[in-house]
């Protein structure tokens, strides 16, 4: 059976500062799609980065910014690793309207998604236990007096919010 070219178009966003090298970073990464073999670019187009309004007001600025990018694969093979190494937030197929994949093809291509589960699941699982080991770590070193933990007051909490307020709406002017 013969590879069908497959045509879709995927937003690929990230989120990250300094803004200016946010903006650079997508295009980098996105730009890697020009040296993927089976692979041919049709269109791209880069969003400027904005502000990410977050509830959390100890959390520092972070900015996002998205590419839509419009390209053509050689398989539908082709097409699956592109999605696990680009990562989109989106994606639509757009071409051809049926796909048909033989025995070989689906068999490769489940053992492809299983692979990178396991690795996706083992990373978690790697990184849950970091995060529990250095959790028990800050517990024991405030219990033994080498961190001193300092609670701000609910008065203090709401001073520094009106601050920040302040501080934003003047910033916009």
């Amino acid at each position: 059976m013969a590879e069908q070219k497959i045509k879709a178009v995927m937003i690929v966003e990230i989120m990250g500062r300094p803004a200016e090298h946010l903006a650079q970073a997508l295009k980098d990464h996105v730009g890697k799609l020009n040296e993927e073999k089976e692979v041919n670019l049709i269109s791209e187009s880069y969003s400027e980065p904005k502000i990410v309004e977050s509830q959390n007001q100890q959390a520092q600025e972070l900015y996002t910014c998205f590419s839509e990018v419009e390209f053509e694969a050689n398989s539908f093979y082709k097409m699956t690793e592109v999605v696990f190494d680009y990562m989109p937030s989106s994606f639509e197929l757009l071409t051809p309207e049926k796909i048909e994949l033989n025995l070989e093809q689906a068999t490769s291509f489940l053992n492809t998604l299983t692979g990178r589960l396991h690795r996706y699941d083992e990373l978690a699982k790697i990184a849950r236990a970091q995060a529990q080991a250095i959790s028990l770590q800050f517990q024991k070193a405030i219990k033994e007096g080498k961190i001193q933990v300092i609670q701000k007051t609910p008065e203090e909490k709401a001073k520094k919010q009106v601050k920040k307020k302040v501080v934003k709406k003047s910033n916009k002017k």
